[in-house]
């Protein structure tokens, strides 16, 4: 496949240096590798990871005829073993993790902006290594990963990412503080994205008004009184509305079922003034993104501005108050409260790590928290939870071209070449080389003195053995 990836030597040693650093930083925090199926059942992913994700995935059905994915992010795997009690040990439990996943990105461009970008269409497999907090909840908790996942590239030599921080469950709370419905407000969260754009408030609104949650006078009229009636009382006034008998023409419902479905969607139908005092709060919100403390400030003004109880920042004061205790060394912290990572499992803190030099600025790395995955995966109840995930691939491409070479090449290497038909003798004296731990590499093309000296250099080799039919061994240094 065209969109595949191959990965050189070189390339492939290089992920493997960046993989076992970011594995030993992990290891002191306490930090366990653990290792998931590639391919899982479909059903997994579709829980609880929203529409965004489940249309990227690699899906098809097995021998057998179940449907399987491949795996396109690793958190539901490790709950799901979690869940199964394959995964267990004292809490909070602490597990990191690393391999490919797989996602169908469409046409994109990765990679720093210079002559080493790489053009991907199509499918698309990126390693991925991350770490997940299970059963620990509260700023502390939150504080922990996110620094973590901030200090971990600037261990491996980064330099010039900054931290975005959103929290889900502030901007929940902020809109139910407005009077939505819960599907004017899971609508308005989906359109977080337009809203962003120069058109995006016309377009947020010509949709609003197809889904009917910026409906006609009398429906408004007929939502607002339901909402404010006894469920009894509106349940008979809503029966009168329907003909008698009514039923599915299928007989899969029966007349109180589709009385009670009546009732619901007329309590969700959207109240317009609501939804446009909303829309107006959250296009603002969107436009706060900046630095932390700043944003912190115009964020407690507009709260205050749309009288929204203030008591709904207090999560989001406290995470900030505990990521200040770590050391982040000055890499800039954006709070944008308008930020959507695109699954949606998250209910609390989420948040991305960017640099200016990828393209488009794709994010290094990022997670949150998800309180109800565990729940929503089959789990017997709710679990506090977070973690996160680096595609390294990307880190990569932000690195010298230097990193890793000490690891790489950290024991000289020696290139053994056999002289006048020994190659008996060149046999043993590579064996007795690589006993010592010393990488032996042995010159299979009976190269000239000349040639073989040129090989080594290409190959990063410091020295060449030259190996008589005696078992005498004559050391050159490239």
């Amino acid at each position: 496949m065209k969109s595949a990836r191959d990965y050189t030597p070189t390339s492939w040693k290089r992920l493997g240096t960046i993989r076992e650093r970011l594995e030993k930083f992990l290891d002191r925090r306490g930090y366990e590798v653990v290792s998931t199926p590639v391919l899982e059942e479909t059903e997994l992913f579709l829980r609880k990871s929203g529409g965004e994700l489940a249309a990227r995935m690699y899906s098809f059905s097995d021998p057998s005829g179940r449907k399987v994915s491949l795996r396109p992010e690793f958190t539901s795997s490790v709950v799901r073993a979690y869940i199964d009690g394959t995964l267990k040990g004292p809490s909070p439990l602490r597990w990191q993790y690393c391999g490919a996943v797989f996602r169908y990105e469409g046409e994109q461009t990765y990679g720093v902006t210079s002559s080493s970008t790489t053009d991907v269409t199509g499918s698309l497999e990126f390693q991925q290594l991350g770490a997940e907090l299970i059963d620990a909840g509260g700023a502390e908790a939150d504080a922990e990963v996110v620094a973590m996942a901030v200090q971990g590239l600037t261990a491996l030599g980064v330099t010039g990412h900054r931290l975005r921080i959103g929290h889900m469950g502030v901007v929940n709370a902020m809109l139910d503080g407005l009077g939505l419905s819960e599907r004017a407000r899971v609508f308005i969260l989906g359109s977080f994205g337009t809203l962003r754009e120069s058109d995006g408030m016309d377009r947020v609104r010509s949709r609003a008004t197809d889904l009917g949650l910026l409906g006609e006078e009398r429906a408004r009229n007929l939502s607002l009184l339901t909402r404010r009636m006894d469920t009894n009382d509106a349940e008979g006034m809503v029966e009168g509305f329907l003909a008698p008998g009514v039923g599915d023409a299928n007989g899969q419902r029966t007349p109180a079922e589709i009385l009670q479905r009546y009732l619901k969607k007329l309590r969700e139908a959207g109240v317009p003034e609501i939804i446009e005092k909303s829309l107006k709060f959250s296009a603002e919100l969107i436009g706060l993104s900046g630095p932390a403390d700043k944003v912190r400030v115009k964020l407690a003004k507009l709260v205050e501005a749309y009288g929204i109880h203030p008591g709904v920042l207090a999560p989001l004061n406290e995470l900030l108050d505990a990521i200040a205790q770590y050391n982040l060394k000055d890499v800039p912290v954006v709070l944008d409260l308008g930020m959507a990572r695109g699954i949606a499992y998250y209910s609390g803190v989420v948040f991305e790590i960017d640099h200016p030099k990828v393209n488009d600025h794709p994010n290094l790395g990022g997670g949150g928290r998800y309180d109800g995955l565990v729940k929503a995966l089959g789990g017997d109840k709710d679990v506090p939870a977070l973690g996160y995930a680096y595609t390294i691939d990307r880190i990569s491409e932000l690195l010298p071209p230097e990193f890793g070479i000490e690891d790489r090449y950290g024991s000289a290497r020696v290139l053994v070449t056999p002289q006048g038909g020994s190659m008996k003798e060149a046999v043993a004296t590579a064996e007795r080389l690589r006993v010592q731990g010393i990488p032996a590499e042995l010159d299979l093309k009976n190269r000239t003195d000349a040639d073989a000296a040129k090989y080594a250099e290409q190959r990063g080799i410091q020295t060449i053995m030259r190996v008589g039919v005696d078992g005498s061994v004559a050391e050159q240094s490239i």
